[in-house]
């Protein structure tokens, strides 16, 4: 009895906003003097004008955020990656097409990706690990159980006793499930100090459940917190990103820019965005402005490429054998229909406002139409942006497997639509993604994404070769 008391003391002694980010500055430096953050995770831009439905052409002129210097770019090319939520699903198949993109030789040219839920446990991955990074590695440690983990832990007396009586939630227990299994090395919890330098930008999307706005784990809008994002761990920052509403809690985060006790609680980015594509176009169209305010030569002359791995399905059909279903089943398929449909909406607006928001302002209506009606039937379209260059989009969506001919079995596409939103997969779910990967991109992407990757290629600077006199030659391909 007197331990029972005890534990329930300690328990209720945690009780309190639980929080794990950490001050950068103290709140009594002034906002000119404060230091910033300078992780991989950047948009490189102020962040005030992140969100530009309202004010596209106006960078401020006047703000304690300073825009992280751009990163070097030797192909002249805006080039990233959005991958969508979608648990377990969108981890392992966003996994599978990047294989086959680094494959092609494109993957090697990204500068930037932005995540959202499941799709964050890949794109964290992958700016982590150098050789930690191979099909083996990535399908075991992908397709672990972290739901179960969630439930196990949840199911531990003192555990229990935390989760009722503090502010420990399932949203905790998740990320300490990514933790041990994704993001720690040698014992140590990876932060986003860890991002690896020859990897691409990383940015996960949250959303902040005050404001209903994206939240973005990157510099600048820790800067705006006065949030050491260095010392963030990267398992916290993408189960904020998967935190779907009722389904799990919120993340909180301490707002350290002032003395009075401030949060933000961060849920699922999907609700937002669900492919993670508008911060990326609004990163590109950021950039260009910002440098041209300060009369800086335009930092991707060539333009934009956007590749978009959105791991929605169109139905599910585990229970189309069954006469009744119970209460618990029944729960599931309700609550996984009504997240699978509120994304699969905010997903569809989000690629018709990427192509009406970015398109050139002379366009005309029909032709606007034409280029969405082309990047749904086809996949794939080239428009003009805004600063009148080519904006490519390529939507590698996993729905498209019903549209595939050379299937390994008859029922393939029925079994790739029944895998679950949801942090649980069996190895032939998981295996059917991959599979449903390279059939995708063989069949219907391969010819466009080699002409990318060939684009990009050619852009790269050619290398010197020195003569003892001092003379130099491009490097040329050897004969065969």
């Amino acid at each position: 009895m007197k331990f029972c008391i005890l534990v329930l003391s300690l328990v209720l002694g945690l009780t309190g906003c639980t929080h794990v980010n950490k001050a950068l500055n103290p709140a009594s430096v002034a906002l000119e003097d404060r230091k910033l953050n300078h992780t991989r995770a950047a948009i490189g831009l102020p962040v005030l004008p992140l969100d530009v439905s309202e004010s596209a052409t106006e960078i401020p002129t006047t703000s304690p955020i300073v825009a992280t210097p751009l990163p070097t770019d030797d192909d002249g090319y805006f080039v990233g990656i959005a991958i969508s939520g979608g648990g377990s699903r969108s981890a392992n198949f966003s996994a599978a097409c990047m294989f086959q993109l680094q494959k092609l030789g494109l993957l090697q040219h990204i500068d930037y990706i932005s995540s959202v839920s499941g799709g964050s446990l890949t794109a964290a991955y992958y700016c982590l690990y150098g050789d930690e990074w191979n099909p083996e590695n990535v399908q075991q440690r992908l397709t672990h159980s972290y739901a179960s983990d969630v439930i196990l832990q949840s199911a531990i007396p003192w555990n229990f006793l935390t989760l009722i009586f503090t502010d420990w939630d399932r949203t905790d227990l998740l990320a300490e499930s990514f933790r041990a299994h994704l993001f720690s090395r040698n014992g140590k919890t990876l932060t986003f100090a860890d991002l690896r330098e020859d990897r691409p930008r990383l940015l996960i999307n949250s959303t902040d459940l005050q404001s209903g706005r994206r939240f973005v784990f990157c510099n600048e809008m820790f800067d705006e917190i006065n949030s050491d994002l260095s010392s963030y761990p990267i398992a916290n920052a993408v189960a904020a990103s998967a935190a779907f509403p009722i389904v799990m809690h919120h993340m909180t985060l301490r707002d350290f820019s002032t003395a009075y006790k401030q949060y933000r609680h961060l849920i699922d980015g999907g609700v937002t965005d669900n492919l993670g594509v508008e911060t990326l176009v609004e990163t590109y169209e950021g950039q260009l402005l910002a440098a041209a305010k300060k009369g800086e030569a335009d930092p991707y002359p060539k333009g934009a490429i956007i590749i978009v791995i959105d791991a929605r399905t169109t139905f599910n059909a585990q229970l189309a054998d069954r006469g009744d279903i119970g209460f618990f089943d029944s729960l599931r398929a309700g609550t996984g229909l009504t997240s699978t449909s509120l994304l699969a909406r905010a997903a569809s607006a989000t690629m018709a406002d990427t192509v009406l928001k970015y398109a050139s302002d002379d366009i005309d209506a029909r032709t606007l139409r034409a280029q969405m009606k082309e990047l749904e039937t086809n996949g794939h379209v080239t428009m003009k942006g805004r600063s009148g260059k080519p904006a490519r989009v390529v939507h590698l969506s996993l729905a498209r497997v019903n549209e595939l001919s050379n299937l390994p079995f008859a029922s393939f596409s029925e079994s790739v639509n029944n895998i679950a939103t949801y942090f649980n997969i069996d190895d032939t779910e998981a295996y059917n993604l991959y599979k449903a990967s390279e059939l995708l991109i063989n069949e219907k992407f391969a010819p466009v994404l080699e002409e990318i990757a060939g684009e990009l290629e050619m852009q790269k600077p050619k290398l010197e070769i020195r003569r003892p006199n001092d003379e130099s030659i491009p490097n040329e391909p050897m004969a065969k």
